[in-house]
C-alpha cells in the first residue's frame, strides 16, 4: 500500500470518530521551549488536519503567573471558537478571597467545563485537609479535575478519589510518559472507577487496547496536549488500537463529551 493511500485510510478513519482534544493549550511555557506559542489560530489548524471538531483549551500562564489572570486570558481568547471549552486552573479555596470560586463574588464563566490544579508547582499536595473544600465545590457543578500525573503523587490521587467518588478526575498523561507508571497507575484505575486517564503520552504498543479491555473504553479520554504534541501520535494509537469502533468512538470524544454535558452552567 503507498504511503498516500495509508495516510488517505487514517485520515477517513479519523474523520469517522468525532474527535474531542481534552487537552489543547495556549500560551507558552519554558518547560518545551521548542514548542510554538500556543495561539488560537494555530491550534484550529492543528485541529483541522487531525479532524478535531471541539476542546476543552488550557492555557499555560496558569501554571507560572495568577491563576485568576490566566483565566481570564483563556476566556477571552477562546470565544467565538465553536465547541471550545475553558479548562479554568484552580487552587485551594479561601471564601473569604473575593476572587475565589467559594465565595459569592465569583461569576463561573459561561464557557468553563472543566477545572484544572497544579499541586506540585503552587507547592500544596492533594488530601482532603488543604483540597476538599475545592473537591465539595466542583461536585456540586458535576465539573471534572484535570491533573497532571508529574503534579501529584499517585497515594494522593488515590486518597483524593476515595474520599470524593463524585468527583471525576481526568489525570493528565503528561509532561513526562506515564507508560513508566504502569505499575501503579492501572492499580490506581482498577481501584478508583472516578479517575479517567487522558491518553495523549500514554504511548506504548497494546496500552490503550489492554486498558480498554480490562478495565472499559469509558475509563480513557483523547487528548493531543497540541501544540507542543502531534494529535497523529495518540490519535495513531487509537486508530490502530484492536478494540471496537464503538470503544474508539467513546475514547475519541463520547466519554468527555458525556463528562462535560453534565457540568452545571
Amino acid at each position: 500500500m503507498l504511503l498516500s493511500e495509508v495516510e488517505a485510510r487514517f485520515r477517513q478513519q479519523a474523520g469517522a470518530l468525532d474527535l474531542f482534544d481534552a487537552s489543547a493549550w495556549l500560551g507558552r511555557t519554558p518547560t518545551f521551549p521548542l514548542m510554538p506559542s500556543g495561539t488560537p489560530e494555530l491550534i484550529e489548524a492543528v485541529h483541522s488536519r487531525a479532524h478535531i471538531n471541539g476542546a476543552l483549551v488550557s492555557h499555560w500562564m496558569s501554571s507560572q503567573d495568577c491563576s485568576q489572570e490566566s483565566n481570564r486570558l483563556l476566556v477571552r481568547e477562546i470565544e467565538g471558537h465553536d465547541n471550545w471549552y475553558a479548562t479554568l486552573t484552580l487552587n485551594p479555596l479561601f471564601p473569604q478571597d473575593p476572587q475565589s470560586p467559594g465565595s459569592s463574588h465569583w461569576v463561573w464563566p459561561d464557557q468553563a467545563r472543566a477545572a484544572r490544579v497544579f499541586p506540585a508547582t503552587f507547592q500544596y499536595a492533594m488530601v482532603d485537609w488543604c483540597v476538599g473544600t475545592l473537591c465539595q465545590l466542583l461536585i456540586d457543578r458535576r465539573m471534572p479535575l484535570f491533573v497532571f500525573h508529574t503534579e501529584t503523587s499517585f497515594e494522593h490521587l488515590y486518597h483524593i478519589a476515595n474520599r470524593y467518588p463524585e468527583l471525576r478526575i481526568v489525570l493528565g498523561s503528561q509532561t513526562k510518559k506515564i507508560l513508566y507508571h504502569t505499575r501503579m497507575l492501572l492499580p490506581l484505575l482498577e481501584a478508583c472507577p472516578n479517575i479517567y486517564l487522558e491518553i495523549s503520552n500514554f504511548c506504548s504498543q497494546g496500552l490503550i487496547e489492554y486498558t480498554a479491555n480490562t478495565l472499559g473504553p469509558r475509563r480513557l479520554i483523547f487528548g493531543t496536549f497540541a501544540p507542543a504534541n502531534d494529535p497523529w501520535a495518540p490519535l495513531g494509537m487509537l486508530l490502530e488500537a484492536n478494540i471496537s469502533q464503538d470503544a474508539k468512538r467513546a475514547i475519541a470524544g463520547g466519554n468527555i463529551r458525556q463528562i462535560i454535558s453534565e457540568v452545571l452552567t
